[in-house]
């Protein structure tokens, strides 16, 4: 008696008699490595999900300029930026229900401060005799009450702040920066409690919960770097 064949078995299976022993979806997983080791996408969690999208166009279609169209598609998603607008009812942090401003976010409690520690690398030598632009940016809710320093001067979210997909989106320009560590502490003003987004930015295998980061332009190139928050103590007076 045979023992009882799985769903997946005989998919693959399937796709083994299409396409012969090695399935199009090895092709998907090379192009990807190679968006990965090129460095035109380094988020994994981002590419692993291209990777099951591919195997499924591998596994569920049967003609080959089908299956390499679909590759080509996972690939070109995979390295080619694109500008994504306010999503309106589609985005996925709620706005207009009771209690969606609690949804997603951290308060800075009155008593603490958050600090981040960003490494920065060599930005490269001036573009047009100007330094590579620099700036922090902040996500999250009551931000106009944030203050936060930052290369030895402190600014308040207030005079940053702008609204963004139904956040506060605070963009504060950093001035010149050398290669080495840029430290950032937040904290909240006492007039009000600021909440910083979830973040969902993922390097390599590593998470960052909070939207904080830096990002750098020069020569039409851009470089974003981010930190998790630092359980140090704050060196802010």
């Amino acid at each position: 008696m045979n023992p009882a064949t799985s769903t997946i078995d005989r998919l693959l299976g399937a796709a083994r008699r299409r396409h012969g022993t090695w399935p199009p979806v090895v092709l998907g997983a090379v192009a990807l490595g190679a968006a990965y080791l090129i460095g035109e996408n380094r988020n994994l969690l981002y590419l692993s999900l291209l990777l099951a999208a591919a195997v499924i166009v591998s596994l569920a279609l049967r003609r080959w300029w089908t299956v390499l169209l679909g590759l080509g598609a996972c690939a070109y998603i995979a390295c080619v930026p694109a500008e994504v607008r306010d999503l309106g009812a589609l985005y996925p942090a709620p706005r207009d229900i009771p209690g969606a401003e609690n949804m997603w976010v951290t308060g800075i409690g009155p008593d603490e401060t958050w600090t981040y520690r960003f490494t920065v690398g060599d930005l490269g030598k001036p573009v047009g005799g100007a330094d590579p632009n620099g700036l922090l940016y902040i996500d999250g809710r009551n931000l106009a009450n944030l203050v936060v320093s930052v290369q030895e001067r402190t600014v308040r979210g207030s005079a940053f702040s702008v609204k963004k997909n139904g956040l506060d989106h605070v963009a504060i320009p950093l001035g010149p920066v050398r290669a080495g560590v840029v430290t950032v502490e937040l904290r909240g003003s006492p007039s009000g409690l600021p909440k910083i987004f979830h973040g969902p930015e993922v390097h390599g295998l590593e998470v960052y919960r909070d939207a904080v980061w830096l990002e750098f332009t020069a020569g039409g190139n851009r470089s974003v770097y981010h930190a998790q928050r630092s359980p140090a103590p704050s060196l802010a007076k």
